[in-house]
């Protein structure tokens, strides 16, 4: 498999004691600060800000304002075709425990505290065009963001599926995007050695675009995106063949600045006329990565690629190794508890009647391993993908730790059913599985010790579930109210 790696360069930042005149009036169209790994132990902190228009030189950049300083901002390298994406990405390093405004905007990010204690997550938040029309900010995910902004958290977790509205359906007649194996499609390889289709080939009818990112993802966060940093995880509504040219763009973790890890991007498409006849070189897996804050790591895979009911081709290896790198990194470090955070869920139940799960690449991987399990302290593992709340409860004896699905923010959601629970046996290991098709998002409020409370919280605001750190052998991690 094929990883492009960006080449990166430092750029100090430099901050003066006035104002910067900007040389150029840009339009902010978004902003929005997020963790991303660093080259040291701590965690980075980008600000980054979306501006209209294909910027050339970095002083057109606005600045970040905070007390009587003011920062300049660098121009996001490796920026997509300016035809399907003419805006431009501006970014800084910024510190903790700082407010910033954006120069000439309305836009404003609050202080970023590495000791959060208030946490919203959210997942599979973009709108299908069938829904959503004429690029109106996507719903219920807006409704929903702005009950996420009125819980003031401290930090946003999203698991993926940002931008349905660009990539759904057919590319052109029964021409179907590489999609991992999602809903069946590649066989055996998963697609890994099919004809790969990209939206983002060159002649490809339905290119990754900016005004579907806007709409699903920009128009709808403004108040929410201005609480906290994210955390992005990647989707397979993300992969290369989908809408991860923005992905990559707007979201990826990698970037030009002080102790930044390499910016990356999407290698070729190839040609729509003449497509590939395998995905292998075309496709990317960034690396795996932990944020380290005070009291709670969140180590962030990038599971787009991982097919869910197969196992049976070369990407199995990768996460193998991904995980084996966990586990080597956690016996070394002190441990603190751990939350896992991908958008495929290692443990699904996708029909309990059929005894479909998903993910059986992610299983496989992880049963591969020395250790053949997360390590002691991954006390949550935390996903999407499926368009409904789930959760599997294991016994304490498996040491796994318990999985909470949250796919019910925006997309139509896959049933509309009651809440339901059962027993069922996931990967060999029995767990109680519960489930409900109801929006929402999960707001969580951290204790001492790795301890925590959260609630499900629908468009109105009100709780509709409760969840929990305490569960026993007989007490799901999250229950109704």
């Amino acid at each position: 498999m094929r990883i492009i790696i960006a080449i990166a360069t430092l750029n100090l930042i430099a901050c003066s004691s006035t104002f910067a005149v900007q040389q150029a009036n840009t339009k902010v169209l978004g902003a929005y600060s997020m963790f991303a790994p660093s080259t040291t132990e701590a965690p980075n902190i980008y600000a980054r800000v979306v501006v209209d228009g294909v910027l050339n030189d970095a002083n057109q950049c606005p600045s970040l304002l905070f007390g009587k300083k003011s920062m300049p901002m660098q121009l996001r390298a490796m920026r997509p075709d300016q035809t399907h994406f003419p805006v431009s990405v501006c970014e800084a390093k910024i510190s903790p425990n700082t407010a910033y405004t954006v120069s000439d905007s309305q836009f404003s990010l609050a202080p970023v505290t590495f000791d959060p204690n208030k946490i919203a997550v959210f997942g599979d938040t973009g709108c299908k065009s069938s829904v959503c029309e004429n690029n109106t900010a996507a719903e219920p995910f807006k409704t929903l963001a702005e009950q996420g902004a009125k819980q003031q958290p401290q930090l946003l977790l999203h698991m993926g599926d940002f931008n349905y509205r660009g990539t759904g359906g057919a590319i052109s007649g029964d021409t179907y995007a590489y999609d991992a194996g999602d809903g069946g499609y590649g066989g055996t390889s998963c697609g890994l050695n099919d004809t790969y289709y990209s939206q983002n080939a060159l002649n490809s009818p339905r290119p990754d675009t900016w005004s579907n990112w806007q709409a699903d993802f920009f128009a709808a966060t403004t108040d929410l995106s201005a609480t906290a940093p994210w955390i992005f995880a990647r989707g397979n509504h993300e992969l290369c063949s989908r809408a991860g040219i923005g992905w990559f763009y707007f979201f990826g973790p990698g970037a030009n600045l002080p102790d930044a890890i390499d910016q990356q991007q999407c290698p070729s498409q190839g040609d729509y006329n003449q497509p590939p006849q395998s995905a292998s070189a075309h496709i990317i897996v960034q690396n795996s990565y932990t944020i380290n804050l005070k009291t709670l790591s969140v180590w962030v895979m990038d599971s787009a690629n991982a097919c869910d009911a197969s196992a049976d081709n070369g990407l199995t290896k990768v996460y193998q190794q991904q995980y084996q790198r966990l586990n080597v990194r956690s016996e070394l470090l002190k441990a603190k508890p751990m939350w896992i955070m991908s958008h495929r869920p290692i443990w699904g139940v996708e029909d309990p009647t059929t005894k479909d799960t998903l993910n059986v690449m992610l299983q496989t991987a992880l049963k591969s391993t020395r250790q053949g399990k997360l390590p002691e302290h991954a006390t949550l593992s935390l996903a999407g993908h499926m368009h409904i709340y789930q959760s599997s409860t294991f016994a304490a004896s498996t040491a796994r730790p318990p999985q909470i699905v949250v796919g019910n923010s925006g997309v139509s959601l896959s049933d509309t059913n009651a809440f339901s629970e059962f027993d069922y046996a996931l990967d060999s290991q029995n767990a109680i599985v519960n489930e409900q098709g109801k929006f929402g998002f999960l707001s969580i409020k951290l204790g001492k010790d790795g301890a925590w409370q959260g609630e499900f919280l629908d468009e109105s605001g009100a709780a509709f579930l409760t969840c929990s750190s305490e569960t026993t052998d007989k007490q799901a991690v999250c229950r109704t109210k």
